[in-house]
């Protein structure tokens, strides 16, 4: 899901202008020579700019979630359930606990998915089988977003961040009125159309942000808190492996570990644990499609 990065790209330049526009609305007189609009979206993206700063900025994550998968085939409605816990260490360390429940909440599924900064280990206790894979390869890969929209969308920025510094300081460096059109072609992502609303759930008043991709393939919806400026919800429709899906993520709990144990990001096998060549895939609908 490579539009998480790219989006998490273009939020980021957008925070390095927010300062100077801050600044500019305190200094007086005005510049003689008129400065670039800043399109109404950009503006309204506070809460979501905020949001994302504030994750990205941090070396140590880990973040607990529940998801709700559903898709259509014919004559039926398939959905899954499943609790994720994540541990990431900036920028490419990750171990990931994956539970799929039934309705009765009875245990139906684990996986496992641990990497150390250059491999990937996915685990599938049922079957009692692993695969190994390049960081890269998993990053590339539909598991990726098995470890939840928001980890996923935190560990492809790290990367694409790291892989592309050049790039991404002369992004920065665009001029507001320039800045959205560059990443809906170069992104995919059409930030000038996003809609951006007001939501309460359960008591809780939310910053919504509907975001489609300029092709239409796809849509993100972020739920975002304006008081703790986190993102407590994330929605996500389009494709998983060739199939419509609809993903939601409801965040349980975001912290800040201050000690991470070394043997998290270290795989160790059970004895009769088979090996296989493919890498394993994390699907809740195979035994149902």
């Amino acid at each position: 899901m490579k539009f998480l990065f790219s989006l998490a790209l273009s939020v980021a330049c957008l925070h390095n202008i927010g300062l100077p526009l801050a600044l500019a609305q305190t200094d007086t007189p005005a510049p003689a020579t008129p400065q670039p609009a800043i399109p109404l979206p950009l503006l309204q993206a506070a809460p979501l700019v905020q949001a994302t700063s504030r994750l990205l900025g941090q070396q140590n994550y880990q973040i607990e979630s529940e998801i709700e998968l559903s898709t259509v085939v014919p004559d039926s409605l398939l959905s899954a359930q499943a609790q994720i816990e994540t541990v990431i260490a900036a920028p490419n360390k990750v171990s990931t606990r994956i539970t799929f429940f039934n309705q009765e909440r009875a245990l139906e599924q684990q996986y496992q998915i641990v990497g150390n900064g250059t491999q990937v280990w996915i685990y599938d206790r049922q079957e009692n089988q692993y695969s190994v894979s390049e960081y890269p390869q998993f990053l590339e890969s539909t598991d990726s977003l098995s470890v939840g929209i928001l980890a996923n969308f935190y560990l492809q920025t790290l990367n694409t961040v790291n892989n592309n510094r050049i790039a991404s300081r002369a992004v920065a460096k665009l001029p507001p009125d320039r800045l959205v059109s560059y990443f809906q072609r170069f992104a995919n992502v059409d930030l000038q159309n996003m809609v951006i609303r007001n939501e309460q759930i359960e008591g809780q008043t939310y910053a919504v942000y509907d975001i489609d991709a300029v092709d239409r393939s796809y849509e993100v919806t972020a739920y975002v808190s304006p008081q703790l400026a986190n993102i407590e919800r994330a929605d996500l429709v389009g494709q998983l492996d060739g199939i419509e899906i609809l993903m939601l993520e409801q965040i349980i709990s975001q912290t800040i570990p201050t000690a991470i144990a070394p043997e998290t990001f270290n795989f160790v096998p059970p004895e009769d644990a088979e090996q296989v060549e493919s890498p394993i895939k994390i699907n809740p609908f195979s035994g149902e499609l």
